[in-house]
């Protein structure tokens, strides 16, 4: 049973596990939350998902956090019944608030639990949980001081295999892909609304690839629409969600986005140089955590929100797309942090502990 939601960050990883287990011909399920993203991202998957109704706690009101305890207590109750109706040998968390429940039942339940923190910086639901699980598998060597000594293994984050398939550039010239994650992010999406013309103008052979996210989308495209000439609105496509990111990938020479660990994962295993500008409300900071780490090895630059002004984000990119030199050595420095075989790594170690 794999458990994970809230964000693709959280399914990602749970689902490239799910694929080389079902390549291996196990047998598993996936339990998610209700949200449409955790839907459009789990949708027509070859395994079967099942829905747990919770909430988050941090940065609510009274009011909602006395709702999403209930919820948390009511899916507690669900998961154990779940867990008794399908008897699992093991649980395996991706984190978000939808592995609480599942693996305070499954501990009930006395099964096999563990869980994979994708981050420098954990959050709390993992903090706590690590002290339950059997095992916590780490993405980034320096978040282990975080857990119990004993249980953690270094294992990368995975990667769906469709992302390590390299795809035909549908183009001859640079490429920038713009991502501000699964669930999209207004600041990058307006922060590149006021870039993209300049640097279209300075770069005849720049083409962008802008994932915006599902509620932003139409917003997005509208001033694209108004503010990019007619001739060059080939060089510019507009995606809510881009499903085949490892088509995505294999178009872009540069990535500009947040720092998000599945997104790291992902730059990693293709060697993609970015730039991070890391969402500054993320739980203790993780997303700059995350992004300093990378550019301690010179795969990217980070640059602070708010410091991300129109014009100092223009230049870095400039910069940056100015020097193929540059960019070549910080793609090689990227792919220095992949772990290729990450998803058999917790594979291994979970049957090894359910001995089966």
């Amino acid at each position: 049973m794999i458990v994970g939601g809230g964000t693709g960050g959280h399914l990602f990883p749970g689902i490239a596990v799910a694929e080389e287990l079902q390549r291996l011909g196990k047998e598993i399920c996936f339990v998610s939350g209700k949200r449409k993203i955790e839907k459009t991202i789990l949708k027509n998957r070859p395994f079967k998902v099942y829905e747990l109704d919770v909430e988050g706690f941090l940065g609510r009101s009274m009011l909602d956090k006395f709702r999403a305890g209930l919820k948390m207590v009511k899916g507690i109750f669900q998961s154990y019944r779940l867990i008794n109706h399908l008897n699992p040998d093991i649980i395996f968390a991706t984190g978000g608030y939808i592995s609480f429940p599942v693996v305070i039942a499954g501990k009930i339940k006395n099964k096999i639990t563990a869980l994979h923190e994708q981050n420098v910086e954990p959050g709390l639901a993992n903090k706590i949980l690590s002290y339950l699980v059997d095992r916590v598998f780490i993405s980034i060597p320096g978040s282990e001081k975080s857990f119990p000594k004993g249980k953690v293994v270094f294992s990368g984050n995975p990667v769906r295999k469709s992302i390590l398939t390299k795809r035909p550039k549908e183009h001859t010239g640079l490429g920038l892909l713009i991502l501000g994650g699964s669930l999209g992010a207004r600041f990058i999406n307006e922060l590149a609304l006021e870039i993209m013309p300049k640097l279209l103008i300075q770069f005849k052979d720049l083409f962008v690839f802008h994932q915006t996210g599902m509620e932003e989308y139409e917003k997005v495209k509208n001033v694209y629409d108004k503010t990019i000439p007619k001739d060059w609105q080939e060089r510019v496509r507009v995606f809510p969600f881009i499903e085949d990111m490892g088509w995505a990938y294999s178009q872009a020479d540069l990535f500009l986005g947040r720092a998000g660990a599945t997104t790291l994962a992902e730059l990693f295993a293709v060697g993609l140089p970015a730039v991070f500008i890391p969402f500054p409300y993320a739980t203790r900071d993780h997303q700059k955590k995350n992004a300093l780490r990378v550019a301690e090895k010179g795969g990217a630059v980070v640059v602070d929100q708010k410091e991300a002004t129109p014009d100092k984000v223009l230049q870095v990119l400039k910069n940056l797309l100015n020097d193929r030199k540059k960019l070549q050595e910080m793609a090689e420095a990227m792919k220095s942090f992949f772990v290729p075989s990450s998803e058999g790594i917790i594979i291994e170690e979970l049957e090894r502990l359910a001995n089966v």
